[in-house]
């Protein structure tokens, strides 16, 4: 009988990874996808989107409430947990709350959906109470290996695995630098000031038009007001209309916006500019001219720290200019482009079978850490998106008022 695996997504990025990894596994295992039911759901172009390149076939995706979710509605033998934090949690917890603690018939695994470089504690606690937890290089398992040394309790097992859209064995191919597309790709979280955003836009109006032959595209990963993964202050889609209504971009601009998947964005000829994206992965493995800006600093808070030694950091002048970095060989075999053997694939196939044996024991302090788990992180995977929105703007403005006021006293 074949290994079994129910993948559960929640967001437009964390669905693309579901669907991708599940591919890569191929029809050796029994796959099935489940969308759970939050204020972060993909809209129907971007599960399309998700979708496009598996053999996966959309029309089989479900819509569930995690609160459906019990060790008596769950057959497979592993639940691939790939969501946002709190839904990872809230998946894990009524799993284990309902499966025998010596006798466990389902093993929970999670991973994230691109860069996870640095290793985060935060990210590392919601998924704290699982089997396996996935890395997609060296540097990352490195990198949480180091932040978990030491610590007491139950901690899941890191397996390294790769991003599972890259389609390179290893190095990618070497890059062509004829550019007839020039590509931006967007992250939601940062740069977070409206004034950087702006210089990006004008950056890349600047270049086409001292480049008129050159398209130039900036892929969203959602319209402005559309759900995904993280709430992005200022759409670029917004900021552009701004920009035109202020007269300083014109309104012959040749800028184009575009949702849909990167695959169609990256096509040959293209080149791809970034702050901080996956994206940049999937050109790189696509041998693209690549470019991570670095004019908003290369750090924690930039999400970026993990191209340095890369190669592909320059400036807003670089891309106005058309001029790309090529990527070290160093750094690509310790950042997603190693080459895999077949461990991964057998290390998960050994957990499915032990699950299906009844051979998983919950750890006692798993199950006091799952029941101490905040009401908030529940609250995020039932309530309505709008709700949500509300109740974390009240915390922030609670936590800026409070530490206002502590700093009146000193």
């Amino acid at each position: 009988m074949k290994p079994s695996i129910l993948a559960i997504a929640d967001s437009d990025s964390y669905l693309k990874l579901a669907t991708s990894f599940l591919t890569r596994l191929g029809p050796a295992w029994d796959r099935k996808v489940y969308l759970a039911r939050t204020p972060v759901m993909p809209t129907a172009e971007q599960i399309a989107a998700a979708f496009e390149g598996t053999d996966l076939d959309p029309d089989a995706l479900q819509v569930i409430s995690v609160s459906q979710l019990e060790a008596d509605t769950v057959d497979e033998d592993i639940v691939f947990a790939s969501a946002t934090g709190p839904v990872v949690a809230e998946i894990y917890s009524r799993i284990l709350r309902t499966e025998p603690v010596d006798g466990r018939c389902t093993a929970l695994i999670s991973a994230l959906p691109g860069v996870a470089f640095p290793a985060t504690q935060k990210g590392w606690n919601y998924r704290r109470a699982g089997d396996a937890f996935i890395c997609h290089s060296h540097a990352e398992a490195r990198d949480f290996s180091f932040m978990i040394e030491g610590k007491e309790g139950h901690q899941p097992t890191i397996m390294v695995s790769k991003l599972p859209f890259l389609r390179s064995a290893g190095f990618p191919p070497g890059q062509t630098q004829v550019v007839e597309r020039l590509v931006f790709a967007p992250q939601a979280k940062v740069p977070a000031q409206e004034h950087e955003r702006e210089s990006i836009l004008l950056a890349l109006e600047q270049a086409s038009r001292m480049n008129p032959e050159l398209e130039v595209l900036i892929k969203l990963r959602a319209k402005a007001g559309e759900p995904q993964t993280h709430l992005e202050a200022f759409p670029y889609d917004s900021l552009f209309e701004k920009l035109q209504a202020e007269q300083r971009i014109g309104a012959d601009s040749r800028l184009r916006f575009d949702t849909g998947s990167m695959s169609e964005a990256l096509t040959d000829g293209s080149a791809l500019v970034t702050v901080s994206s996956t994206a940049a992965l999937e050109s790189l493995d696509r041998g693209l001219p690549t470019l991570i800006l670095s004019d908003f600093g290369v750090s924690a808070q930039m999400i970026n720290t993990v191209f340095v030694a890369s190669g592909v950091i320059g400036t807003l002048d670089d891309v106005i200019g058309l001029s790309f970095g090529e990527p070290t060989k160093a750094w690509l075999r310790e950042n997603y482009f190693h080459r895999v053997d077949h461990s991964f694939a057998q290390s998960l196939e050994i957990l499915a079978h032990r699950a299906r044996a009844g051979k998983l024991l919950t750890d006692p302090e798993v199950l006091a850490h799952i029941r101490r788990q905040p009401l908030r992180h529940r609250l995020r995977t039932t309530l309505p998106a709008p709700l949500v929105r509300v109740l974390v703007k009240l915390r922030h403005h609670y936590r800026h008022s409070r530490k206002n006021g502590a700093n009146s006293l000193s």
